[in-house]
């Protein structure tokens, strides 16, 4: 499903700067007339500029993809926030391959450079549900769906040795050359996404691995630690980063416009630890930024109310502070990946035009291993999930 390009969706860092050459010599050529034309140094900004004018154009002019709605049929069939309806399956992607730890959707065709580099985002908690949005929206970008469990600690746990990063990483560049067939397949950018507990595992890598990380996005997860000198649990002033430290110095490095940041919060309140909201309160605080509101949000009970965005850094916040309010997170999965990441990294096109791929039953994901790599395989094997 497609809308026209909207200006409202911030662009990555990479993207903007795209803008930025053009625009300026663009802004020169209206403004000194033809004695500027006399110039070599004019022709050549131009002649380099021109291209680059066209293909930002190019662009913003392409259909943007969006995520089909549930219709009122399907909320009478049961359908709701948390148990969405699975339009596309896999679609353009090929079927699931099994990794070290979890699994891996690579597109059927395209989505790589000429060397075959794959941009890939590894998501933590509610791999299925995220993968209905995703696969719906995505240019080109593959992905790695990991479940553990239903609290943080299972994700914190599996990725505490300094070792388990770097072997999911070989695990996946294993699969993207058995399914392109090409032994130059690579990971060119990596994010590292994650709803709810999953925050855990994104905390814990980027303890070992932030330089290596090009991106994270947190889906109404991450939470802080109460500050031990306060008697009141009521403001963002009331919490201290603590445990999730490795996530506002990530923060940090994308407010220098070297990551790319993106947290979402709703209005929930888990009462005995620091809710998502004031988490992105302290975040906020340490990061010396402020939300700017957002114009008729209460037309949409889990409607967009407030936003940062600045270089690298996105906090978007959200009304709604029940449990389908902070399912609905999952979705907007389409909003940082088609409007952040992909614009910002160019990622390359996958075909949308091949057989889509049914969507398989998924059994429960494989746990860690510590043989070695296993090989990577196919799971078409798997049989479809029914939509209906």
């Amino acid at each position: 499903m497609v809308r026209p390009p909207s200006s409202s969706y911030p662009a990555g860092p990479k993207r903007w700067s795209a803008w930025g050459l053009g625009g300026l010599v663009a802004m020169a050529f209206v403004g000194s007339g033809a004695t500027a034309l006399r110039s070599v140094t004019t022709y050549a900004l131009l002649e380099v500029a021109v291209p680059k004018i066209a293909a930002a154009r190019a662009l913003s002019q392409r259909p943007v993809l969006t995520a089909q709605a549930l219709t009122p049929e399907l909320r009478h069939r049961g359908y709701n926030e948390c148990n969405p309806y699975d339009f596309v399956g896999l679609g353009p992607y090929a079927p699931y391959r099994k990794l070290r730890v979890g699994r891996i959707a690579i597109p059927q065709k395209g989505g790589h450079t000429k060397d075959f580099g794959y941009d890939v985002l590894v998501h933590f908690h509610g791999q299925t549900a995220m993968r209905m949005t995703l696969a719906q929206v995505a240019r080109g970008v593959a992905f790695v769906g990991i479940d553990l469990g239903i609290a943080s600690g299972p994700y914190s746990d599996a990725f505490s040795s300094p070792e388990a990063w770097p072997a999911l990483k070989r695990s996946i560049e294993s699969a993207l050359k058995a399914q392109s067939g090409d032994p130059r397949a690579h990971i060119r950018h990596i994010a590292l996404t994650a709803w709810s507990a999953g925050y855990g595992a994104v905390n814990e890598i980027l303890k070992h691995d932030k330089a290596g990380i090009d991106a994270v996005v947190l889906l109404d997860g991450l939470h802080a630690a109460w500050d031990p000198t306060h008697t009141s649990h009521t403001t963002g002033n009331d919490v201290t980063a603590g445990p999730i430290a490795p996530t506002l110095e990530f923060a940090k490095m994308a407010l220098k416009g070297e990551k790319i940041f993106v947290f979402s919060h709703s209005e929930v309140d888990p009462v005995t630890y620091p809710s998502t909201r004031l988490t992105a309160d302290m975040l906020m605080r340490e990061l010396g930024l402020k939300r700017h509101p957002v114009a008729n949000s209460r037309s949409d009970k889990f409607g967009l109310y407030g936003t940062v965005d600045t270089r690298g850094v996105h906090i978007w916040s959200y009304h709604g502070g029940d449990k389908p309010a902070h399912c609905t997170h999952l979705t907007h999965i389409d909003r940082a990946v088609r409007d952040i990441l992909e614009p910002a990294w160019h990622t390359p096109a996958m075909d949308r035009n091949v057989p889509p791929t049914p969507a398989p039953k998924l059994g429960p994901a494989p746990a860690p291993s510590s043989q070695g790599e296993p090989e990577a395989r196919n799971c078409a094997s798997e049989p479809a999930a029914k939509s209906g």
